[in-house]
């Protein structure tokens, strides 16, 4: 299987990975919420119908013993505390009934758990409650303990009291809601996992396919630059030389300066094409042996605006247009064809035009012989912050001997280092997969 495709799918299984874990999060979280809600709904209305039915055991007691309901709590409460275990409802832990100006008139505890009084009394209780209240006691996930307050009414509806109590859920109906929400959790993340499994093929499949046709798609586009960069190339100075070693000290210039390998891809686009406009330009321009005149330099400067009309037809080549665009600005603001300055100037243009003026003075052409490294470097050093980006020109200074002696000369190796870096940044990067497929990282 071809590197570039291994490469893509590695990156599918990688993402779908993640997204199945977000996704599992995202369905686990929700329904960890909603069984929560639910759990805590149904524990709230077991300790409703525990009120219930400790007021109708405290009305039945009364009417029976024809004596005053306050003096019937402790034994309505005492056989409650005997009855409700045994519907694993809960307890009670503490009971008190307070008159309409809150006295205290009963009180029943059965001292177990004696902290949840004073949280009963600032969470859960009110003087004037009107109506049955339930407050959980507890921030946790699950009400292990509710306050509750009940009023009390006569004959006619007016209160005359009010019931307070705690009640403590049954540990078995809390674990029992505990596995519930768990299993809901698990579930949840078992479908998001499973439909992952089963769709991870099919679009491996898919992607596979499209991954084929983007390599091809991606070698057609290589060789559509390459193919450019020659034809104009030979145009102006009859060998491609110029445009592979401009290209080669462009992304030396770029590593060292540590841009990234979107970047530099565009950077080798525009290398490549930076002079693509001259096949607008008349030839008794373009191949004037001598300096240009005022009118025909006019007429030469707009091989910019060709090149950018020409590249402007191609959604692959239109990012090559910050070279080709602004190669010819100065970083003082003195250059064509927009007159932009200093860091308004992009990276890439900053980069090539030091590298294009470097192999210009170093290397032949019809009407003067080559410059030396140093002589070429001091012109360099003296457009700092002309005509050049001063740093960039500082760091260049450091690798101009060695690329000089490597590749001025020596056209198969400068051939070879170019295709080793089209591959690097081109071919065996993933990231120029994912854009060709769609999918831009």
């Amino acid at each position: 299987m071809n590197v570039r495709s291994l490469s893509v799918r590695r990156e599918l299984l990688l993402r779908m990975v993640l997204a199945c874990l977000v996704l599992t999060l995202i369905a686990g979280s929700a329904t960890y919420v909603l069984e929560r809600r639910q759990v805590a709904a149904a524990i709230e209305e077991r300790a409703t119908l525990a009120v219930e039915l400790l007021r109708a055991n405290v009305r039945q007691l009364a009417q029976s013993a024809g004596e005053p309901w306050q003096r019937v709590v402790p034994q309505a409460l005492a056989e409650q505390l005997k009855d409700i275990p045994a519907a694993e409802l809960g307890r009670f832990a503490m009971v008190e009934i307070l008159d309409v100006d809150s006295r205290v008139l009963a009180k029943a505890d059965d001292g177990t758990r004696p902290d949840l009084l004073a949280l009963a009394r600032q969470r859960g209780w009110k003087a004037d409650a009107g109506h049955l209240e339930l407050a959980r006691i507890h921030d946790s996930p699950l009400p292990g303990a509710v306050a509750v307050a009940v009023p009390v009414v006569d004959g006619n509806g007016a209160r005359v009291a009010r019931i307070n109590g705690v009640f403590i859920v049954s540990p078995r109906i809390i674990a029992h809601a505990e596995r519930r929400v768990a299993l809901a959790v698990l579930s949840a993340a078992a479908i998001v996992f499973a439909t992952t499994l089963l769709i991870y093929p099919l679009v491996r499949r898919l992607v596979g396919r499209l991954s084929d046709l983007s390599i091809q798609l991606l070698d057609a586009n290589i060789e559509t630059l390459q193919v450019l960069g020659s034809a104009i190339a030979k145009r102006d100075s009859d060998t491609d030389a110029h445009n592979y070693r401009v290209t080669i000290y462009s992304v030396r210039l770029a590593q060292a300066e540590g841009v990234d390998n979107k970047v530099m891809r565009r950077l080798i686009k525009g290398a490549f094409l930076h002079d693509v406009g001259k096949i607008g330009v008349r030839d008794d321009v373009l191949l004037k042996p001598g300096p240009l005149d005022e009118q025909e330099f006019e007429t030469m400067k707009t091989h910019v605006t060709h090149g950018l009309d020409i590249i402007a037809r191609s959604a692959w080549l239109r990012d090559a247009g910050e070279v080709i665009g602004g190669h010819h600005e100065k970083y003082a603001g003195t250059g064509y064809h927009r007159g932009l300055q200093s860091q308004a100037i992009p990276l890439t243009a900053r980069i090539f035009a030091i590298a294009d003026v470097f192999d210009a003075l170093t290397s032949e052409r019809p009407y003067k012989r080559p410059m030396t490294v140093e002589a070429s470097i001091a012109i360099l050093r003296q457009g700092a912050g002309q005509h050049f980006d001063p740093g960039l020109v500082s760091r260049f200074e450091t690798l101009a001997v060695d690329l000089h002696a490597r590749f001025a000369n020596d056209y198969d190796a400068a051939r070879q280092e170019l295709a080793g870096i089209v591959e690097r940044y081109f071919r065996n990067d993933p990231g120029v997969m994912l854009e060709e497929v769609g999918a831009k990282p």
